[in-house]
């Protein structure tokens, strides 16, 4: 393998570097009266220019995916503002949103895709609505794929930027490798004529089917990123490898067969970005029932920033920003939940942090000069100040100094420990489990207590119910709660509990006829809604003032005692809280970054920093002037 000195690599370097910011020159400059958003830390706004004939921006939303169970109306206000937002500055020719069933406000909806929870008095009352966007398209696979491959990639493939914002549902792929992907919408017609539906699970978007779509039309364009959703982390590796090889010149005798060869010249970023949290991780947000004072997370914090407006009424709440950059700096220094936001400029360096401590810390043969560094990198991690001068380095180091403080606001009684803990002293606090993946879990209802609800007093309510002894009661509330125990009756190991909300709300979905928005009885589906939520409450005081014995000491054993002063019904999204944890892991993330970066200018390593400036360059890369 031919290898060149470090002298000649460096000399290289330096032109690479020059011929890197001549090139970001003529891509940006500053627009006439630019100015800097208060609290931002990136600069005097760069303003894009107009570009030569065939190159042009392009912007698209995508979400509202899963099933109308889950596809939530905090996805719907965030998709409805950036919409709205992007249309009233940019060409319709210019934008592309895909969301859920695919509503819009000029034609007929199709299907109620919006999950909406509505507070009335101690309830939360499920309810849905179609989500009209204007211009809107079905958020599935195909309907993506086909406006990227023959509309969107095509516009900006001479030199344009795609600005991509993600607020969708997200998972890891269920086969191997594991990866990121994007819940898209997963309701089809099926049956004869297409008069029923089903759930395609199969309908998501992940890495390598993006990447491979990007590779073929994106040409000399651009993309800027911003997912919001679960597990979204994976995306960084869209326009980048998931792990870094070391530089041969690191070994003083034998070189492992995976060093890479450092002599080529370093790819300008063509894909980069945000995302609101690590691959293996959940995100916050995503709420039927968003509250002005509760809703949290990246979800909306990142788009009221560069909206400069609140999600939920519209009001203003700034200028707003320039950039995706500067959005999510704004979000960070507020998002006090799970999120753990991160760039893929960072995700790059992180994959240098975790070469030096799973390679190199244990390498034999290496020189004199890396061993030290390696050292230094962990001396840097536990808590030492980085020492290296270079501009953009310094900036970040500001940064998280800034992140930092608001997370030592958000959690007081750690304060000693996001500021002076060790490594150790950080991951021992953190825990075993680095990310939060494997989400929440309803426990199953302890099999002698649920027998309390089927054996002895679903039986007596049912009967109850049937002959109209229920006061109270409406018709259609009756028909439905007469639906859920016969189903239980016909699959007894069909849990339709009262409490089980998660259970019943399919069947309500359907039964109340908020699917077809066209066939839907506002009245019947309300009443039904509203028993659904009211449901378990009700039945525990018809069966604790039962006049038997029997049915009033399974209440007890089923609900418990009555609690002087308890809710009556089930509590609203609660203040978030201080993820501890999480911002644990942010700083221990933040000093390996630094640590990382440390270690590359130390040892004057041209191509990584090279490739490094290109990310972060094209992170913050301003979004065109309304008219451009």
């Amino acid at each position: 393998m031919f290898i060149l000195s470090r002298r000649l690599r460096r000399g290289l370097g330096g032109v690479l570097l020059l011929s890197l910011a001549v090139w970001l020159a003529s891509c940006t400059s500053p627009g006439p009266g630019a100015a800097v958003p208060a609290g931002s830390t990136a600069g005097p706004v760069q303003v894009q220019p107009a570009g030569p004939r065939g190159e042009h921006d392009a912007f698209v939303v995508l979400s509202g995916g899963g099933t109308p169970l889950s596809n939530n109306y905090s996805q719907y206000l965030q998709a409805r503002a950036l919409n709205d937002w992007l249309r009233g500055r940019y060409p319709a020719d210019a934008i592309w949103t895909f969301f859920g069933a695919g509503n819009r406000p000029d034609a007929p909806a199709v299907f109620s895709d919006t999950r909406k929870q509505n507070k009335e008095g101690g309830m939360l009352v499920e309810s849905w609505l179609p989500g009209p966007l204007v211009g809107n398209r079905a958020a599935t696979r195909e309907e993506i794929l086909k406006a990227l491959r023959e509309e969107v990639l095509p516009r900006v493939a001479k030199g344009g930027t795609l600005f991509l914002f993600v607020g969708d549902h997200g998972e890891l792929s269920r086969a191997e490798p594991r990866e990121s992907v994007v819940t898209l919408w997963q309701m089809e017609k099926s049956g004869e004529a297409g008069r029923s539906w089903k759930t395609n699970q199969s309908q998501v978007l992940g890495v390598t089917e993006l990447r491979a779509a990007l590779e073929a039309g994106l040409g000399q364009g651009r993309v800027v990123f911003c997912f919001t959703c679960c597990h979204s982390g994976g995306f960084h590796f869209l326009g980048q490898p998931r792990t870094v090889a070391p530089n041969p010149s690191w070994f003083a005798g034998f070189v492992p067969i995976e060093a890479a060869d450092w002599s080529s010249e370093p790819a300008v970023a063509r894909v980069a970005g945000f995302t609101a949290t690590t691959e293996d991780s959940l995100a916050a947000g995503c709420a039927p029932d968003p509250d002005p004072d509760r809703w949290a997370g990246s979800e909306r914090f990142i788009p009221e920033a560069l909206l400069g407006q609140d999600l939920m009424s519209g009001a203003r709440k700034g200028p707003g920003l320039a950039s995706f950059a500067e959005a999510f700096d704004a979000a960070m220094v507020v998002n006090r939940t799970i999120d753990k936001p991160h760039s893929t400029a960072e995700a790059y360096l992180a994959a240098y942090a975790t070469l030096i401590e799973t390679q190199l810390a244990s390498a034999e043969g290496l020189t004199p000069a890396v061993q030290a560094r390696v050292a230094r990198y962990a001396q840097i991690v536990d808590g030492e100040q980085p020492t290296a001068t270079e501009a953009a380095f310094l900036e970040q180091k500001r940064v998280y100094a800034r992140y930092l403080e608001a997370l030592v606001e958000q959690n007081p009684l750690s304060e000693s420990l996001l500021r002076t803990g060790t490594r150790a002293q950080l991951e021992a606090a953190i825990g075993p489990v680095a990310g939060n993946a494997q989400g929440r879990q309803r426990r199953a209802m302890n099999p002698e207590v649920r027998r309390q609800w089927t054996d002895v007093i679903r039986p007596v309510w049912k009967a109850a119910v049937q002959s109209g002894g229920v006061p109270g009661l409406g018709e259609a509330a009756r028909e439905f709660e007469l639906h859920l125990i016969a189903l239980e009756e016909m699959s007894p190991r069909r849990e339709l509990t009262p409490g089980n909300r998660d259970a019943v709300r399919n069947e309500l979905f359907w039964k109340s006829g908020y699917a077809i928005p066209s066939q839907t009885d506002a009245k019947k589906a309300v009443e039904m809604a509203r028993w659904e939520a009211a449901r378990r409450t009700t039945i525990l005081d018809w069966a604790r003032g039962s006049e038997s014995a029997a049915v009033r000491e399974a209440a007890e054993k089923w609900g418990g005692p009555v609690r002087s002063g308890a809710p009556t019904g089930p509590g609203f999204s609660g203040t978030p809280r201080a993820a501890r944890k999480e911002a644990l892991q942010r700083a221990l993330f933040f000093r390996r970054v630094l640590a990382a970066w440390d270690f590359l200018l130390a040892l004057e390593e041209t191509p990584a920093l090279t490739r490094l400036a290109s990310l972060r360059d094209l992170e913050r890369r301003a979004l065109p002037r309304p008219g451009l």
